[in-house]
């Protein structure tokens, strides 16, 4: 399976407004998604998760909106905060 990437670029509401990648990184599609369809989106493609530093704290957010609203624990963890700090 060719590598797979999720950048997320910011957040609207419930949405997540995103970019997938697959194998090329110049080559890009942006998507938005509710966020817990973005979460199974992300889970089903076993992406490796990024966010853009201007779209992390409210990306955060809706990550506890939504876990708190759904009362279990989403599949995105801290991941995309590690690979923000390697870079």
């Amino acid at each position: 399976m060719s590598r797979r990437w999720v950048n997320v670029t910011g957040t609207h509401g419930p949405f997540v407004q995103f970019s997938f990648i697959v194998a090329d990184p110049d080559l890009s599609v942006e998507l938005v998604l509710p966020y817990l369809a973005f979460s199974e989106f992300c889970e089903a493609n076993g992406v490796e998760l990024s966010v853009d530093p201007t779209a992390a704290t409210c990306f955060e957010r809706l990550k506890w909106r939504s876990r708190k609203a759904s009362g279990e624990r989403t599949t995105l963890t801290a991941e995309a905060t590690r690979n923000e700090e390697v870079k």
